[in-house]
């Protein structure tokens, strides 16, 4: 099974039904933390989040790229350095003499060794789309290589411009396995979850969501482009 954590497809009936006892709860509630101290839906958070952990869920990456590498290559384990050699490879001939040194000098003084431990070679995901609503996915849409390239960038006007040209800003809905997922809260499927069944019955409700990093590839096969 497939499970959708923001939709909610996929998910069993069975825990739908529970979930309806505390309507008047999700109805009146804003934040996770409204409801946290309540033993019975702290239970169906852990019991939904083990099921998850039976099946696959839904990931969403926001991109800016080659759609053709996408529906190629699926989505490819990379280094920073790999990324930033091959954008030199094949784009770097649309940029100037002082263009092309900018880049070198801003990718030199921004990429370092912290930035290497928490980004190279993973890919990033969220379980919903609320960064279409926050903004989050903004830059991530708008400028081409995502931020091992665009960061430290596309603040300067003619370099940030021409990289906005380059590629396709695409949302890929990615079917993933929860277990190989690298994530930041305790049962984060469930709690994704109950807060977009909560958001359903209330509509100021806080939607739970989080970055999660795979340290592998996803193959194109499990990669939809949804948006474009």
């Amino acid at each position: 099974m497939i499970i959708n954590l923001e939709s909610l497809e996929g998910l069993p009936k069975k825990y739908f039904y529970e979930l309806k006892k505390f309507d008047n709860v999700f109805k009146t509630s804003d934040f996770l933390e409204d409801y946290e101290d309540n033993e019975y839906i702290n239970q169906l958070i852990f019991e939904i989040n083990n099921y998850c952990l039976k099946n696959k869920i839904i990931g969403f990456h926001y991109t800016n790229a080659i759609e053709e590498d996408i529906k190629e290559n699926g989505m490819i384990i990379r280094s920073g350095e790999q990324i930033r050699n091959d954008f030199v490879q094949k784009f770097f001939h649309l940029f100037d003499q002082i263009e092309q040194m900018q880049i070198r000098e801003k990718w030199l003084q921004r990429f370092g060794k912290r930035d290497i431990e928490s980004r190279d070679n993973r890919i990033y995901f969220n379980f919903t789309t609320n960064g279409l609503n926050n903004r989050g996915a903004e830059l991530l849409l708008k400028y081409y290589g995502e931020e091992q390239i665009y960061f430290p960038l596309f603040e300067l006007p003619t370099i940030g411009k021409k990289l906005r040209k380059i590629g396709k800003p695409m949302i890929l809905k990615c079917t993933l396995d929860p277990n190989e997922i690298n994530t930041f809260i305790e049962n984060p499927w469930g709690k994704i979850i109950i807060s977009s069944y909560n958001r359903n019955l209330n509509s100021n409700a806080y939607t739970v969501d989080q970055d999660g990093y795979l340290k592998r590839g996803v193959p194109k096969e499990n990669v939809e482009i949804i948006a474009g």
